[in-house]
């Protein structure tokens, strides 16, 4: 499970490289004490790097203007919850960036935009239970993310004494129902329990739909970066070919549209391979072979 925060780092290794020059200039808070959500002095270790007009981001995601600074003092005073940014409070001591180019609120759009672009073809699995009640036959189920219920089983007493899984095969997934009475409008109908008592547990697994990097499998992070990368650099357009810091020609014209398309042609190879390895997983998800023949006809 990936943070947001090493999600963001890995995006910014990529579009940054190693080349320090093209990395925006960090800081640290210097305040003696947490920057409250209204502090408009903000005091830091390098002011002398720092001018007035220039935009500070901190790593909450938030951004200040620069309205005047004081040298003697090591401070500026700022604007808070600039360009749409929320203002927070930020952990004294800790590092912000001056003027970045990809600030934190345009990676986590990008990361946002790759994540919902997601699905139907990369997702993950997930699980949950209900009570069997044999008065009723409809289970609404209220899991986060879940699009498609791919089995129901619940464990039976073994022949040598431990609990076996057992596939129930009568059920059926309804969608699209009324939200107001049906949770998130997705239910299980069951017209047969099998071995089941009233009140015994039985368990379902689905394909949940990616929400958020914290849903993500480890392997399946590198693909939202990729993605990520690619959409930020197909939206920036370089101001000049040259490094005005020390006149390299460290851009080459068009070069930055070239890059993304080289991203956006291994996000596409990740998703699809990312495809095939969870289309192979799901042959061992737990079903029986009516099941199986039930979703190879309506697929």
């Amino acid at each position: 499970m990936a943070t947001a925060a090493v999600v963001q780092q890995r995006i910014k290794d990529y579009l940054y490289g190693s080349d320090y020059l093209k990395r925006p200039f960090t800081d640290f808070l210097n305040q003696s004490g947490n920057v409250s959500s209204t502090d408009t002095v903000i005091t830091v270790t390098n002011i002398n790097s720092w001018a007035a007009g220039d935009v500070v981001e901190f790593i909450t995601g938030e951004q200040a203007y620069i309205k005047s600074i004081d040298v003697d003092n090591s401070r500026f005073t700022v604007a808070r919850a600039w360009n749409g940014t929320t203002a927070a409070t930020v952990t004294d001591l800790t590092a912000i960036e001056k003027n970045p180019k990809f600030t934190l609120s345009k990676i986590n759009n990008a990361i946002d935009s790759i994540i919902k672009e997601l699905y139907p073809e990369v997702y993950v699995f997930g699980t949950g239970s209900a009570t069997a009640n044999k008065n009723s036959y409809f289970y609404t189920t209220a899991d986060t993310g879940l699009k498609e219920v791919l089995s129901v089983y619940y464990p039976r007493s073994g022949s040598l004494g431990s609990d076996e899984p057992w596939v129930l095969n009568t059920w059926k997934m309804t969608k699209h129902m009324h939200t107001s009475g049906f949770a998130n409008g997705i239910g299980i109908t069951m017209w047969d329990y099998g071995e089941l008592s009233h009140g015994d547990t039985f368990y379902y697994t689905f394909k949940k739909k990616i929400g958020a990097t914290a849903d993500l499998d480890d392997r399946q992070v590198e693909l939202v970066v990729i993605g990520a990368v690619y959409k930020l650099m197909g939206s920036t357009v370089p101001s000049s070919t040259n490094d005005t810091r020390d006149q390299r020609q460290v851009v080459q014209p068009g070069q930055e549209a070239r890059d993304s398309n080289w991203f956006y042609g291994e996000y596409l190879r990740a998703r699809k391979e990312e495809n095939m390895r969870l289309k192979e997983e799901e042959r061992f998800v737990l079903t029986s072979r009516q099941t199986r023949r039930q979703r190879t006809y309506r697929d």
